[in-house]
């Protein structure tokens, strides 16, 4: 009998020890991928080697997938949500992730201005008077305006705002909801409009305008409802800022939350519940290129010398909501600065770097060749060639 419990207390003092020794080992794995976390996070070259050799992140030109172009006819090339788009001979020939064209639709434009937001594509002729919405691979409906288009832009929901001129106004403003109705008209006698912005609910439409009929530049901001543009018109326009006296207003992009951010020649800004305050001063910084058109952030490149011959690019990305900043840095000079929604690609010639906006490297594209152009969304970046397009899927 004693043998049988003492057998037992034994059994149960070995699970024991089983169950402590299992517990410390899942605590020492925790530790270690904590540690490796905060590591990749914080230090540089460990994060640069881990995502080469461990992660994948590094992809040759030769292992994308391509869709063949004739440099002859010089196609203009798209993208939006998850397709690649090519313009040639009035039509527009949709391709997915592997190359493979899945739809054509045929228009009446011969050079096409292109606007996107989600789902939505909006192509309009550049200083001519027809533009189509697209929906998917669908075409949605075709208008035709009285004047010259020379901005076009749509919403997640599928308005479309354009932007055209006549002989009698500076600069016309329409807005069309997704059925092809127009519900909103501004005529602007002295004022030119440098961009327009929808906002992501299409709640409201930010109209950026310059009047140079003064001795003085002046910039301003018209906020117009479009809920209120289909039911009272005359009350539509709901605020309009005066921007002060030296700034000049370059871009609006509506980001989340209603806020519109403003790109002006000294500074990028946010205005919000009838309040801008600064971002971002550019007095003191070395900036090569910057972009609002991001979803919840703003991106400045600075170039920052490293050598007699040899300088590196800071991306540093800014949240407008609490104006935290974080950096990445890329070796060498960039060449041109490409965005989707939540992506962010630099070009530096022979390298493309296509950075997430939390700042981590989500593919680094290595060509054997100079790299023309970029086209991107989200999930997919289109690398142009004059031969070819190479295919990078995210």
């Amino acid at each position: 009998m004693m043998d049988f419990w003492a057998k037992g207390l034994e059994n149960h003092r070995k699970e024991k020890i089983k169950k402590l020794a299992l517990l410390i080992s899942l605590l020492i794995i925790l530790i270690t991928i904590i540690v490796l976390i905060i590591v990749y996070i914080f230090n540089i070259q460990f994060r640069n080697w881990c995502d080469k050799h461990i992660l994948g992140k590094e992809i040759l030109q030769e292992d994308t997938r391509e869709i063949e172009i004739d440099g002859d006819e010089n196609p203009q090339v798209y993208a939006f949500d998850k397709y690649i788009c090519l313009f040639r001979r009035k039509t527009i020939e949709f391709y997915n992730k592997v190359g493979t064209k899945v739809g054509e639709i045929e228009t009446n434009i011969n050079n096409a201005k292109f606007a996107s937001a989600g789902r939505y594509l909006a192509i309009c002729e550049q200083d001519g008077k027809e533009f189509y919405l697209i929906d998917g691979k669908e075409k949605v409906y075709e208008n035709e305006v009285d004047g010259t288009i020379s901005q076009i832009n749509v919403s997640r929901s599928g308005f479309v705002s354009v932007v055209l001129s006549n002989n009698s106004y500076k600069s016309i403003v329409s807005v069309y909801n997704k059925e092809g109705k127009e519900i909103f008209k501004t005529n602007l006698v002295t004022s030119r409009v440098v961009d327009v912005s929808i906002s992501q609910d299409s709640q409201y439409l930010a109209i950026a305008e310059v009047d140079i009929s003064g001795i003085l530049t002046k910039s301003t901001i018209q906020i117009v409802s479009i809920e209120l543009a289909q039911t009272k018109p005359a009350e539509a326009i709901v605020y309009k800022y005066e921007v002060p006296e030296g700034k000049l207003i370059i871009n609006v992009e509506y980001q989340e939350k209603q806020k519109l951010i403003c790109m002006y020649n000294d500074s990028i800004e946010v205005l919000q519940e009838q309040k801008s305050s600064e971002l971002v001063g550019f007095e003191n910084r070395k900036t090569t290129f910057m972009t609002i058109e991001l979803n919840n952030r703003i991106a400045i490149l600075e170039e920052k010398t490293t050598g007699e011959y040899t300088s590196d690019t800071y991306v540093n990305i800014i949240n407008p909501e609490n104006k935290r900043e974080i950096q990445y840095i890329a070796n060498g000079v960039v060449k041109s600065l490409h965005t989707s929604n939540k992506r962010i690609a630099i070009n530096t010639g022979s390298e493309l770097h296509i950075i997430s906006t939390n700042g981590f490297l989500v593919k680094k594209y290595i060509s054997s060749t100079e790299i023309n152009d970029i086209v991107m969304t989200d999930s997919l970046v289109g690398v142009i060639y004059r031969d070819k397009i190479q295919i990078i899927y995210l």
